[in-house]
């Protein structure tokens, strides 16, 4: 069992960062923050931060250094290895696990059939808006052992939380096994976290929308969400 599917499962609450840049000092930033894990990306355009992340031969030493941070303090790292066509190869797979990277994080169709398979990183599949129903408990079947809530329309980017958004968390929590996490998608405050984990969910991953693209409000974010 790897670091975020053991803290997933006996938190009763896990604050996540997902970092705009692959840069140690931002990384150090979340974990003073309260982050208890920390999400790197290569080979994408990151829509949210409107960030561009290079391949693994790029951003190599940047993750290992990342990893190096977390794991002074027991924090997990997990990875974006892809979308749109670019992806890591299973031997760069192997590489990140050497680095000590816990898990991958892909939406399905940017997911490569082998990658389900693969024994090197927990995968974690993003369920995403307008997802069929039915579709993640097959993705569990495939070996998903986690999963992110990515559901809400690009549209409604950035807004605040309302009731439907909570009902649709719900939904998703309640059709599979897995533990799930919430992105931040909309524009969450710390004043949502009551609400958020009545929805099943067993953390939260803060992005570019919620804590900006700065050491210092990252930081201060996740100082205002690990005491919510």
């Amino acid at each position: 069992m790897n670091l975020l599917h053991s803290q997933l499962t006996r938190n009763e609450w896990t604050l996540l960062a997902s970092l705009p840049k692959n840069d140690v000092g931002l990384a150090r930033a979340a974990l003073r923050g309260g982050a208890q894990g920390l999400k790197v990306h290569i080979n994408v355009e990151h829509f949210a931060s409107g960030t561009r992340f290079g391949s693994l031969d790029e951003e190599h030493e940047k993750i290992a250094q990342i990893v190096d941070e977390a794991r002074e303090v027991g924090a997990n790292v997990g990875i974006v290895p892809g979308a749109n066509g670019k992806f890591a190869t299973p031997e760069e797979f192997a590489v990140l696990k050497e680095i000590g990277v816990d898990y991958f994080d892909a939406y399905p169709f940017d997911c490569p059939a082998w990658a389900m398979r693969q024994l090197d990183l927990d995968v974690m599949v993003a369920a995403y808006h307008g997802m069929p129903e039915g579709e993640v408990p097959f993705y569990e079947k495939l070996g998903m052992k986690l999963c992110e809530a990515s559901i809400m329309a690009h549209d409604s980017y950035g807004t605040p939380l309302n009731a439907r958004d909570l009902a649709m968390y719900n939904a998703l929590c309640s059709s599979t096994r897995v533990p799930v996490i919430i992105p931040s998608q909309k524009k969450l405050e710390p004043y949502d976290v009551s609400a958020l984990r009545s929805t099943g969910a067993r953390g939260v991953l803060l992005g570019a929308i919620v804590l900006g693209r700065d050491a210092h409000s990252i930081e201060a974010a996740l100082r205002a969400f690990r005491a919510a």
